[in-house]
């Protein structure tokens, strides 16, 4: 029974994650346009958050902490066919929040049939880069770090955007009116956080021994 399980410990806390997705996806399709108005700058247009980015950042900030190892030895002793299931299932969490576009951009253009949208893809590399600091600052700092840093985060980089429109910030991730990804630093960031989940086998650095 031990080898079966070891590498996969973190399993358990996948029920209470689907849930968390569900709450999420419903709450996306009920309320597609809600938007908040941010400004750092007085006399810049502000900057919009909408629904898809309010809730995809809320699941990159509490599903690592729902689904690291409830650490007990196992995930230390794992076979490396364990590991690379561990490594899938992880993968797929990391994934996850990216779920919320789809679901809002359907709801969105059925609403409003006639206006025009850029296309979905725009907003990838910003909830990928999210998803992707919610589970470094997991693996990093703890889980309950993580839950709050990476909302702030969050909110720290719209305020930048703002404050400095022509940077690095805005030229490469999506704004309120502008979406596009840059796909090198978004598969960098998302290759960086499988090896940093498979150099610690899920196990936030606090909990190790």
């Amino acid at each position: 029974m031990r080898n079966r399980t070891a590498g996969l410990w973190h399993v358990r806390g996948g029920p209470l994650a689907v849930t968390v997705i569900a709450v999420a996806l419903l709450f996306t399709v009920a309320f597609p346009e809600l938007s908040l108005q941010v400004s750092a700058v007085f006399d810049l247009q502000p900057r919009g958050v909408g629904t898809p980015e309010i809730v995809a950042v809320a699941l990159a900030s509490v599903l690592p902490a729902i689904t690291v190892p409830r650490f007990d030895g196992r995930e230390l002793t794992a076979r490396l066919s364990a590991r690379f299931g561990h490594l899938a299932y992880s993968a797929v969490t990391l994934a996850a929040p990216l779920a919320v576009l789809p679901i809002w951009f359907w709801t969105i253009t059925t609403s409003h049939p006639d206006d025009q949208f850029p296309p979905l893809h725009g907003l990838i590399g910003n909830v990928a880069a999210f998803s992707c600091i919610g589970t470094i600052l997991c693996l990093a700092l703890g889980p309950m770090v993580s839950a709050a840093a990476t909302p702030a985060l969050f909110a720290g980089f719209v305020l930048a955007q703002h404050a400095l429109p022509n940077s690095v910030l805005t030229n490469e991730f999506a704004t309120g009116r502008s979406w596009h990804t840059n796909y090198w630093i978004t598969t960098a960031m998302v290759l960086l956080t499988l090896a940093l989940n498979w150099r610690l086998r899920g196990i936030p650095w606090p909990d190790r021994p």
